[in-house]
C-alpha cells in the first residue's frame, strides 16, 4: 500500500480500483485464515482424543489377565517376598506365658501413645490371653516400638515401662502398661497431669528410682534395640506382631501381622505354628 500511494502517474480511478482489489484480497485472506484456524481446531481435536485412547488401551495391555508372564512373575515375587517367613529374638523383653510349654510367640511391637495399640489393648489382648496365654499354647513378649511423631511422650513411657520391670518384675510390668493404655491421650499427647505418678505408686515402685532409671541410657539404648531389630523384620508401624514358631534358643521364626484385629485376625496365624 506504501508502494501504491507514491505513484504519481497513477489516476484517482486506478486508486479506487486498487483499493478495491485490497478490499477484496483482505476478505480473501481471512476465509483463507478461518480455513486454517477451523482445520487447526479439527487436527488437535483428533490429537487430543488420541491420547486419551493410548494410555487407556495400554492399561489395559499391562495390567490383569493380560499382563505380561515377566510382570507377573515379578507380582509374584513381591508377594512372596511380603508374606516370607522372618526371625526375630525375644531378646531380654518382658515375657506373659510358659515359654518351656509354648509352642508359639506373639511378639507385640508397640508404642504406649498409639491410639490402635490402645484399641488392640482394650478389645483383643485379653481374649489372647485367656485363650492361648492361659492355656499354655503361646506367650506374649512386648517390644519397644515408638513411633517418632509420637515422641517424646511415646518413648518417656515406654522408659518408664522398662523400669517399672526393673524393680517389680515382667507381671507388674504388664500391669502398669495396661494402665498406661487406659489413661493416656494417645496420639503423643501423654498421660494427664499427676497421672504418672500414681500410676507408678500403684504399681508400688519407688518412684524417685523408676523415674531416674527411666534417663539412664543403657535403657534408651534397650528401646533403640527393639526398634532396631523390629525394623530388621520389617516392622513399619503399631501395633504389629510376629506370630511363629518359638525355639529353644529363644527365637520365633512365623510372620508378621499387623494391626488392631479383632481375635480372629490372628486365630488363623497362631494355630497353623501351633502344629
Amino acid at each position: 500500500m506504501e508502494e501504491t500511494l507514491n505513484e504519481s502517474e497513477k489516476t484517482e480511478e486506478s486508486v479506487v480500483v486498487t483499493k478495491k482489489k485490497c478490499q477484496w484480497l483482505k476478505k480473501d485472506a481471512l476465509s483463507s485464515d478461518a480455513l486454517l484456524i477451523a482445520g487447526a481446531l479439527l487436527v488437535g481435536a483428533i490429537l487430543i482424543a488420541s491420547s486419551y485412547w493410548i494410555p487407556m488401551k495400554s492399561d489395559k495391555i499391562q495390567g490383569g489377565a493380560n499382563a505380561k508372564p515377566a510382570q507377573q512373575a515379578d507380582d509374584k515375587m513381591a508377594k512372596e517376598a511380603e508374606s516370607g517367613p522372618v526371625t526375630v529374638s525375644l531378646d531380654d523383653d518382658p515375657v506373659m506365658g510358659d515359654k518351656k510349654k509354648a509352642k508359639v510367640a506373639i511378639i507385640e511391637f508397640s508404642d504406649l501413645e498409639c491410639p490402635f495399640c490402645k484399641r488392640f489393648h482394650q478389645e483383643t489382648y485379653d481374649q489372647l490371653v485367656k485363650e492361648y496365654v492361659e492355656t499354655g499354647k503361646a506367650v506374649i513378649v512386648a517390644r519397644d516400638f515408638p513411633l517418632s511423631f509420637h515422641d517424646p511422650k511415646a518413648t518417656e513411657e515406654a522408659a518408664v515401662a522398662e523400669c517399672v520391670r526393673d524393680q517389680k518384675g515382667d507381671a507388674a510390668y504388664f500391669s502398669f502398661t495396661k494402665a498406661v493404655y487406659g489413661a493416656t491421650q494417645a496420639n503423643g499427647k501423654g498421660l494427664p497431669q499427676g497421672k504418672m505418678m500414681e500410676l507408678l505408686k500403684a504399681a508400688g515402685v519407688d518412684t524417685t528410682k523408676a523415674l531416674a532409671c527411666s534417663e539412664e541410657a543403657s535403657t534408651k539404648e534397650e528401646i533403640a534395640k527393639d526398634i532396631a531389630d523390629g525394623t530388621k523384620a520389617g516392622i513399619t508401624g503399631t501395633p504389629s506382631f510376629v506370630i511363629g514358631t518359638l525355639a529353644e534358643d529363644g527365637t520365633v521364626t512365623g510372620e508378621v501381622v499387623v494391626g488392631a484385629l479383632p481375635l480372629a485376625g490372628f486365630q488363623e496365624a497362631i494355630n497353623k505354628y501351633s502344629k
